[in-house]
């Protein structure tokens, strides 16, 4: 693995991957029939209960609708958190392998990392 990639997985993009996780985890454990929309503006809002930031809250909050799976609310948060639009195309997508190689450490379903389906769908393979 590349100092690049090292520095991505131990920095935003690992941390951010792995809080989103950790969350999924413990709000489908409080309330396993979740909807996904829900389950985003959660998350969204337990981030900036505890780093405050107003105007980063609000334009995620604004786009929880268009937000497609657990990888796409990580992107949307890295966008507006740390410039991720900004990286070139090729450290893009090595970011977005970080972060589905994450989301499959804690075995986030992947109806729910792509966001195809409901996280409560019994049919939804996992990751191994």
């Amino acid at each position: 693995m590349g100092i690049m990639k090292w520095l991505a997985r131990k920095g935003a993009v690992g941390g951010t991957t792995r809080w989103a996780a950790k969350g999924y985890m413990a709000l489908t454990n409080q309330d396993p029939n979740i909807e996904m929309g829900d389950l985003y503006e959660a998350l969204i809002k337990n981030r900036y209960a505890v780093m405050p930031n107003p105007e980063k809250e609000s334009i995620l909050l604004s786009i929880v609708d268009q937000i497609k799976g657990l990888r796409g609310l990580v992107v949307s948060i890295l966008t507006v958190e740390a410039g991720f639009l900004e990286n070139t195309p090729d450290n893009q997508q090595m970011f977005i392998g970080i972060i589905l190689e994450e989301l499959k450490k804690y075995r986030v379903p992947k109806n729910v990392i792509q966001g195809n389906i409901s996280p409560t769908d019994k049919t939804a393979g996992y990751w191994c």
